[in-house]
């Protein structure tokens, strides 16, 4: 069976595209970023600074979902969550998963604030209050 049900991958989902992208959609711009010159008609959509951050972030999100997925019932001293019956209720195994996914996540919308190879994810997090309340509402939520 799944390690996710329909609803938790609803609840991702709400996360990562309608919250993030909220959240991210009001972060007012810095004055290096208006003073930048743009990129040109044939630069790609995607930079190599983007690329390196989601594949990091990928490889990142699945060595920790996958240890949590095959070895994590030994980390935890629970139950096995992939020897269950088809259908059967979640299991302690599977909620730790989600509960990381979702964590992860929220450190992604963090991370993601930055992508001008800016080492300080967290410079003036603050001042966009928006911001916080979709991350804090969502972490109070989860």
């Amino acid at each position: 069976d799944s390690p996710l049900k329909a609803v938790q991958m609803l609840w991702v989902n709400l996360i990562m595209d309608t919250f993030a992208s909220l959240a991210l959609a009001t972060e007012p711009p810095t004055e290096s970023l208006l003073l930048r010159k743009p990129y040109g008609r044939n630069k790609p959509l995607i930079s190599r600074t983007m690329m390196k951050n989601i594949l990091g972030h990928a490889v990142y999100q699945l060595t920790i979902i996958f240890t949590l997925l095959f070895v994590g019932e030994v980390f935890f001293d629970i139950d096995s969550g992939r020897n269950a019956p088809l259908h059967s209720p979640s299991s302690e195994h599977y909620t730790i998963i989600f509960n990381t996914f979702v964590m992860m996540q929220l450190f992604n919308e963090i991370n993601a604030r930055k992508i001008h190879g800016e080492r300080n994810v967290f410079d003036g997090i603050f001042g966009n209050p928006i911001f916080c309340s979709i991350v804090l509402g969502t972490f109070v939520i989860q």
